[in-house]
């Protein structure tokens, strides 16, 4: 496969980048122009990933064996344009006065894109620097007191984490003699201090983008200060990158020491899990409570990469899907109550299942997801996490997703009492502003969530399909 072909995805969003920063010179402020070209990037870049599925593709490596191309990197760009179109859509009318949205939004996006396509330490260190970078503008995009401390906080910490990373990077570097990943098993089952290192801040590294316990601290925050539709962005497109980076890594480069790494990230998962759901539930900002409970659900996924088998990379790749959706359909509601403010409160919903009945059912729905009820999206991929663990025979990572899971419940079960509960002074809902892009949004999230709970096969093919290293067993 020829790489015009192979990377036809990124080489459409990357057109639509320069595209929409011409449209955004040239058109004046405020116009839509810029957004439209964005969203047809961003449709045109999952057009073409989803071409390329079909087509029988095997894997193939690019420039120097620094980029390679499979199910797995396709799979992740259906994911990441998922996220970055639906933060376009919900941040349609709200960021038309940022002219810099838009194409900070596709910055980013085409950085998760190449997460998943990365075969070597540099483009490693590249795609995290591209991810992040537009999203500390992106954080602070609002411009008042609450975003400039989210943005600072991101770039300071974030600035901290990639520092760690590249001191990891230069250490792997240093001890293996190489930066390729698929040239690392020869020499990754050495005893070496400088190896063991690298790996560690390495991992550090990554794990703070990811929000692992005890490198969370960031995410509620920056989570409560950036706008909506950004912190929509984060929840979803940033656990993607860091995730299959992550997956990638280990999988490819230290797969035949998988029992150096493996416990350790088990322990952090399991801390991971508890914390982040024990912490959602005090929460009263929606925002802070999605941020703690993302923290937990970003435990979870640490179960498909500490497990070290294929079923935990496979159940991984699908909880990264119904996580997504039921984020971006709670974030879509978010916009429509916060039009007002940016901080939403649970106070906020009190009365909604009687003056919005609609809008309630929704958030029900989507809440559910996250909680793990039957016939969602979410209590699949936690029953194939709850499967890897035990297949890998390790009980305590599944007592540790049952305990998050309902600890999360519980967290979840608090907005939803005050959607049903009364009050004399319901103010809070008169301000509703529903648009057509939202409810793409939502209806998109609605359907994919319902349908992955209902009928997940044609999903869990894919990630079979994706997650296949031959490596895992």
């Amino acid at each position: 496969m020829s790489t015009s072909i192979a990377l036809l995805p990124e080489y459409i969003v990357g057109i639509a980048i320069l595209v929409t920063m011409a449209a955004a010179m040239i058109r004046p402020h405020g116009d839509t122009t810029k957004s439209w070209v964005a969203l047809i990037g961003t449709l045109g870049g999952l057009w073409a990933t989803i071409d390329l599925w079909t087509r029988p593709i095997h894997p193939a490596l690019f420039f120097n064996q620094s980029l390679t191309v499979d199910n797995y990197s396709l799979f992740v760009n259906i994911l990441v344009l998922i996220a970055a179109g639906s933060t376009l859509l919900l941040g349609w009318d709200a960021e038309r006065e940022y002219d810099e949205f838009p194409i900070l939004v596709l910055i980013s996006a085409l950085g998760m894109m190449s997460l998943g396509m990365v075969a070597n330490l540099i483009t490693l260190f590249l795609g995290i620097e591209v991810l992040s970078l537009p999203l500390y503008v992106l954080a602070a995009s609002h411009r008042n007191a609450m975003a400039g401390e989210a943005g600072i906080k991101y770039l300071l910490l974030g600035a901290f984490s990639s520092g760690i990373l590249l001191f990891g990077l230069a250490l792997l570097y240093g001890s293996m003699g190489t930066v390729n990943f698929v040239d690392f098993a020869s020499v990754a089952h050495v005893h070496s201090p400088l190896l063991a290192a690298g790996l560690m801040l390495t991992l550090v590294g990554l794990l703070f983008k990811l929000g692992i316990v005890p490198f969370h601290m960031w995410i509620p925050d920056v989570y409560e200060g950036s706008p909506t539709s950004v912190t929509n962005f984060m929840a979803f497109g940033t656990k993607v990158g860091a995730a299959v980076i992550l997956l990638r890594l280990l999988a490819y480069g230290f797969y035949v020491s998988a029992q150096n790494w493996g416990p350790a990230l088990g322990y952090l998962a399991l801390i991971t899990m508890i914390v982040g759901n024990l912490l959602a539930l005090p929460q009263n900002d929606l925002k802070r409570l999605f941020g703690y409970s993302g923290i937990g659900h970003a435990g979870f996924l640490l179960i498909g990469i500490a497990v070290h088998n294929a079923i935990g990379a496979k159940a991984m790749l699908f909880y990264l899907l119904p996580y997504g959706l039921a984020v971006i359909g709670a974030f879509a509601i978010l916009t429509m109550m916060g039009t007002d403010k940016e901080s939403v409160t649970i106070q906020d919903l009190t009365g909604m299942a009687r003056k919005k009945p609609w809008a309630a059912a929704l958030f029900i729905v989507f809440m559910f997801s996250f909680a793990g009820i039957p016939l969602t999206g979410g209590f699949v991929g936690k029953l194939y996490l709850l499967q890897a663990a035990l297949f890998a025979h390790q009980p305590g990572l599944a007592i540790g997703l049952v305990l998050g899971t309902f600890l999360g419940l519980g967290a979840y079960l608090r907005p939803l009492q005050a959607m049903f509960r009364t009050s004399q002074s319901e103010t809070s809902l008169t301000g509703w502003n529903v648009r057509w892009s939202q409810v793409i949004v939502l209806v998109v999230a609605l359907v994919g969530t319902v349908g992955l709970g209902v009928y997940p096969t044609p999903v869990v093919h894919w990630v079979g399909q994706s997650a296949n290293f031959f490596w895992l067993h």
